[in-house]
């Protein structure tokens, strides 16, 4: 028997991720990310490489988006409650106006790495995104320990999942 209301709620997911990255090589699960360098809030260089060995979400955001603002309380959850076991967040600002970006993150005080994208001339998105083929934010990437992409853009309930059964909590 069909079970219409998860073929609705397949499709609907389905339409999301299509909606918010293309097809694009670079981003697949199980592959690695393409390595990138972005500049933190203290001006420092960052390479993602410096990451490796910890679970990582990689959050895609902007101040002016608000279903970015909305989700930082549930990121704040995740990492006091898995930081201790080996999990990072690094937040990545789309912002074109640096100043807009600090102000944000001071007021929603992220305990965790924050960083800006840069744009390249004459372009609409940012290098990072524009390499991964993502579309809108916000928007998340999770590795594991070993680097290689375990989820894609999800829910939140998928990220929650994830680190319960990594963590085994």
């Amino acid at each position: 028997m069909l079970n219409i209301a998860a073929t609705k709620q397949a499709y609907a997911f389905v339409s999301q991720l299509a909606d918010t990255v293309a097809v694009n090589p670079n981003l697949v699960t199980g592959k690695t990310l393409p390595q990138f360098t972005v500049q933190t809030d203290a001006g420092n260089a960052l390479k993602l490489s410096s990451l490796k060995g910890r679970v990582l979400l990689i959050d895609f955001w902007a101040s002016w988006c608000m279903p970015c603002r909305a989700a930082i309380p549930h990121l704040k959850e995740l990492y006091k409650k898995y930081h201790a076991e080996g999990f990072e967040i690094l937040s990545i600002s789309i912002d074109q106006n640096s100043k807009a970006w600090k102000n944000a993150m001071l007021k929603e005080g992220m305990p965790w790495q924050q960083a800006i994208d840069k744009y390249d001339e004459g372009k609409d998105a940012s290098v990072i995104m524009e390499a991964l083929s993502i579309q809108s934010v916000p928007f998340a990437i999770v590795l594991n320990a070993d680097g290689k992409v375990a989820l894609i853009n999800p829910a939140s309930a998928d990220v929650d999942r994830h680190l319960k059964k990594v963590f085994n909590k």
